[in-house]
């Protein structure tokens, strides 16, 4: 499942636990994975269907650059646009995304691929809701959604 293309209308994820959180990705009718996270939120590993492994880290401590690995493998890398920009440009496969916050003081963010199509949009459940609602605009690797997701994730603590 990690090279295939995933379509939906709209994923949930439901959070759980306090400092160890669980992130269950789901759809209507199916259940996509469970991401892990320490309490620093600076590593975790991502379980899904067929086996599907992944493992998303923080590379440096003093900058802000992740990876995402499956089989010990790098698929994927983000770092900050530049300067104090909040745009983190993930590769991913070869191709370059952008992963940008919603416009306003919405606490969206949005995943642009590099014809500036927008891929996924990633809101909160709610002001007292845990977790978020991940609305699916075009074909997205469930790998990349993974990532992209604890990227937001890290960028909200910021």
């Amino acid at each position: 499942m990690s090279n295939e293309y995933f379509t939906a209308d709209l994923i949930a994820v439901i959070e759980t636990g306090i400092f160890k959180t669980e992130h269950l990705f789901g759809t209507q009718s199916d259940t996509l994975g469970v991401l892990t996270l320490n309490a620093g939120k600076t590593e975790g590993t991502f379980t899904g269907q067929e086996d599907l492994s992944l493992i998303f880290n923080k590379i440096s401590f003093w900058k802000s650059h992740y990876e995402l690995k499956q089989e010990g493998a790098v698929i994927a890398s983000a770092a900050p646009h530049g300067g104090l920009s909040r745009v983190l440009i993930i590769t991913f496969e070869g191709e370059l995304f952008a992963l940008l916050p919603g416009k306003g003081m919405s606490r969206s963010w949005i995943l642009k691929n590099s014809q500036d199509q927008i891929i996924c949009e990633y809101k909160p459940r709610g002001t007292f809701k845990r977790g978020a609602m991940l609305r699916i605009l075009n074909q997205i690797s469930i790998s990349l959604l993974v990532f992209s997701y604890c990227l937001v994730i890290i960028k909200r603590q910021q």
